[in-house]
């Protein structure tokens, strides 16, 4: 078996999901990435996982944010800051055609977040609006809880109905505006997510604007809960 491994690693050899440099058959960043990747651990704020710099012991483990204009969805687990290590790794799935990267980030996330998963009804992810969908192919997020579990996933419960700009270069405030109205439930479901747990999978959270659009959706059509799980989440200092 392990002959066989060593002539495979030969002919298909392991890369580093991020530089793409060569790695052992079991590994998926390289030496020089993996020091680089910044986890998001404990202290935490538990609606939107955003990082805090110290415990606080007894107090409300909810961030200013969060407080001062409570979201849509419930809870967060954001596994990644996004920083160029995990963007690269991200982009290389999304514009690269790497999409057996789809399988791997399912895996981090499930070894990071089995009790949301163990805990939904439902998974579903942010959509892709039919015309981008066109151009790339694939719903990136879609594929990934495909790969978390299959059977508790419905890829089309969410309808993006609205071909908005890209976010990327949007102010918060702007990015509200342009999601406005963007999402519907689609209407066959509008009975099957009552009284629900739904977990949402996007891949980066940046503002939260477009998973609380998502997420405010899924609220307003009777779901209990909404739980996030993304690869990564911007940090603003």
């Amino acid at each position: 078996m392990k002959i066989i491994q060593n002539i495979l690693q030969l002919l298909f050899p392991n890369k580093c999901i991020s530089c793409q440099e060569i790695v052992s058959h079991d590994a998926t960043f390289c030496a020089k990435c993996w020091p680089n990747l910044e986890f998001i651990n404990s202290p935490r704020c538990e609606i939107c996982s955003h990082p805090f710099e110290f415990s606080l012991g007894e107090m409300s483990k909810i961030c200013a944010n969060c407080l001062k204009k409570t979201p849509f969805f419930d809870e967060t687990i954001s596994i990644y800051r996004y920083n160029d290590v995990i963007g690269n790794a991200i982009a290389n799935y999304k514009y690269r055609d790497q999409t057996h990267l789809a399988k791997i980030f399912a895996k981090i996330l499930v070894s990071k977040a089995q009790n949301f998963i163990d805990d939904c009804d439902i998974i579903c992810a942010v959509p892709l609006h039919k015309n981008k969908l066109k151009i790339r192919k694939f719903n990136q997020s879609i594929l990934i809880a495909k790969h978390i579990n299959s059977q508790k996933t419905v890829s089309d419960l969410i309808i993006r109905v609205k071909e908005q700009q890209s976010q990327v270069k949007l102010s918060q405030k702007k990015r509200i505006r342009n999601l406005k109205r963007a999402f519907i439930l689609n209407p066959k479901y509008r009975d099957k997510i009552n009284g629900k747990n739904i977990l949402l999978i996007d891949d980066v959270i940046t503002t939260s604007t477009t998973i609380n659009s998502v997420s405010r959706v899924l609220k307003k059509n009777g779901a209990k809960k909404v739980k996030v799980l993304t690869i990564a989440k911007t940090i603003f200092s």
